[in-house]
């Protein structure tokens, strides 16, 4: 019985054979590498999306007030995208990541409706109603598909706990959602406004975009109406014809948009009222910098000759000139101001530094925005006598309260904006860099907006007082009729403080009377200059060895979390200053 033998192949064939396992080898390998990177940038936009929904909301709804529920809201949506997912396994469809780009096309859209119902849906949950049918669904897709992707990571091949095994893959995706959103939301703000596609509505279409060119579909004719919306006919959007549109809708409230532009500390505008009794501010966000008052027929008819500020505050900081007791034997009051230097904080619309500017004094101000201060000079006559520095404060002061203290005679430090304060610019470590800034006889006029019955406003003016021996404290405004003692009292008060006090305290800071070249002409100034007795608060400072806190750079943490209410409180004061329709058609 013969047997068949082998034909031995040829050495090219042989060869062939070799590569076509190779290849077979590879493929499993491809796969997985695909699945892990689609599955990965899945997670990416994901958490690039998260702090472009803030962005979206702060103009109507503050950054604060916007990030309450944010946090933990995007934690219980990935745990319920991936507790939910053998169980919608069977019902939900493979392609389900085809509806990421659908909805990210559709937010801007949703959002515009939701925005103009903001009073309705209030500040305490308004955010999050408008999330839970923009963002939230995106993430939670998001997550749903990621996790199916990377299904086919095996496992087993790893010596690992068989609970860790089941625990690996969800921590990791919602940590990279996590992580990212951290990241994009510090980086974010660096370029935001420089070009039309690095905008609120620019990001969220450009996210959008991306995740349509990663899951290629039919299905992304859903979002052509979106689109077309968006382009077209929302107010929103960062085109020419969109700012037509929002003037349009903004003229049945009598008012106008005269220029605005997206920032690295939010949304800036001015606007200006149509009323007889017209006025022009400036907004960042749902809060606002600074507003003055026309001078319509019917001001000048009431003996108003120029343009005068809204808010009283900014007129008070400016008697930061009228103090002459400093505490020392030989103070140099008496050189004229054009031998004096200023330092202003924080610029709005640039109020008080005109006025420091037109009394001759060398003024400096330091403005992180350089919108603010665009806008502050074109539509609000800042003055251009000035040395402008745009930069971040801390930096500032850090930087030449070292290379050139006792540089100034004035410091003003103004920099309240949407419920809360920088807190860094209220930490011990700051302060005391001012107080090295100023010369022997300087003066620090503080503004701080806060509620004198809270902690964080003790903590504040006890942090204050640690480095400013001696300091008085006078509030913009007398309490309303009906206030009542323990009732909330939100009021924007001026801390006026010394270098030294000679053993004298409270009685080394005295102020002279203001005299007509003072007033520089305006009627507020000669109404609000001059610090009131009556609207003087006790400066009450509770010694450290008594148990009083003072806060460092270490301890920012103590005040922040005074800032949620604080910012509430201040989202609803701003619902009663303009119309809602205004802050809504941002």
């Amino acid at each position: 019985m013969s047997t068949r033998q082998k034909t031995p192949k040829k050495p090219k064939e042989a060869k062939q054979s070799k590569q076509a396992e190779k290849q077979t080898e590879k493929l499993p390998m491809l796969t997985l590498l695909t699945s892990v990177g689609r599955a990965t940038a899945l997670l990416l936009i994901a958490g690039i999306a998260s702090p472009i929904s803030q962005l979206n909301l702060s103009p109507v709804y503050g950054s604060i007030p916007s990030s309450l529920h944010h946090q933990r809201s995007m934690t219980f949506t990935a745990i319920a995208a991936l507790v939910a997912r053998n169980s919608l396994k069977k019902y939900v469809s493979d392609s389900i990541s085809e509806y990421i780009a659908v909805i990210a096309y559709w937010t801007p859209v949703i959002q515009f409706f939701l925005f103009q119902h903001s009073s309705q849906l209030g500040i305490e949950y308004g955010p999050m109603i408008v999330e839970s049918v923009t963002y939230f669904p995106l993430l939670f897709l998001s997550i749903y598909a990621a996790f199916e992707l990377l299904d086919c990571i095996d496992l087993t091949k790893f010596n690992l706990p068989d609970s860790l095994k089941q625990i690996m893959l969800p921590m990791i995706s919602y940590t990279t959602v996590s992580t990212t959103s951290k990241i994009a939301s510090s980086i974010i703000p660096t370029f935001v406004g420089n070009h039309i596609y690095f905008t609120r509505i620019g990001f969220q279409m450009l996210l959008a975009s991306i995740s349509a060119f990663l899951t290629p579909s039919r299905i992304i004719l859903f979002a052509f109406p979106a689109i077309l919306h968006t382009l077209w006919a929302n107010p929103h959007h960062p085109s020419e014809s969109a700012f037509i549109k929002a003037n349009a809708s903004l003229s049945t409230q009598n008012f106008t948009i005269l220029a605005r532009q997206e920032s690295n500390t939010g949304y800036v505008s001015v606007l200006e009222s149509q009323a007889d009794i017209a006025f022009r501010i400036l907004r960042c966000d749902h809060s606002l910098l600074g507003g003055e008052w026309l001078v319509t027929p019917e001001a000048y008819a009431k003996g108003q000759r120029q343009r005068e500020t809204i808010f009283s505050v900014f007129v008070l900081l400016e008697a930061v000139r009228l103090v002459e007791n400093r505490g020392i034997e030989e103070p140099a009051a008496a050189l004229p101001d054009s031998q004096k230097s200023a330092l202003v904080i924080g610029l709005g619309i640039g109020t008080a530094p005109n006025a420091l500017i037109a009394h001759s004094i060398n003024t400096t101000i330091v403005e992180l925005d350089p919108v603010v201060h665009a806008y502050a000079t074109r539509y609000f006559s800042l003055s251009p006598k000035h040395t402008a520095v745009i930069d971040d404060a801390v930096a500032y002061v850090d930087r030449t309260s070292r290379s050139t203290p006792a540089s100034y005679d004035y410091i003003i430090h103004d920099v309240f904006t949407g419920g809360a304060e920088p807190v860094a610019l209220f930490t011990k470590e700051f302060l005391t860099g001012l107080y090295d800034l100023l010369h022997e006889d300087g003066v620090v006029a503080i503004n701080y907006a806060g509620d004198l019955a809270l902690g964080s406003t003790q903590l504040v003016l006890n942090t204050i007082h640690a480095v400013f021996p001696a300091c008085r404290l006078f509030r913009d405004q007398p309490p309303s009729a009906d206030h009542k003692p323990g009732d909330a009292d939100f009021i924007n008060m001026v801390v006026f403080c010394v270098k030294n006090d000679g053993g004298k305290g409270k009685a080394a800071l005295t102020f002279r009377a203001p005299m007509e070249k003072d007033f520089l002409g305006s009627l507020a100034r000669k109404s609000y200059l001059e610090p009131k007795p009556q609207l003087e608060i006790a400066y009450e400072y509770m010694p450290k060895e008594r148990g009083g806190k003072e806060m460092t750079r270490a301890d920012v943490g103590e005040l922040e979390k005074y800032h949620n209410d604080g910012a509430v409180s201040h989202w609803r004061i701003m619902r009663t200053v303009l119309p809602d329709a205004v802050w809504e058609m941002w």
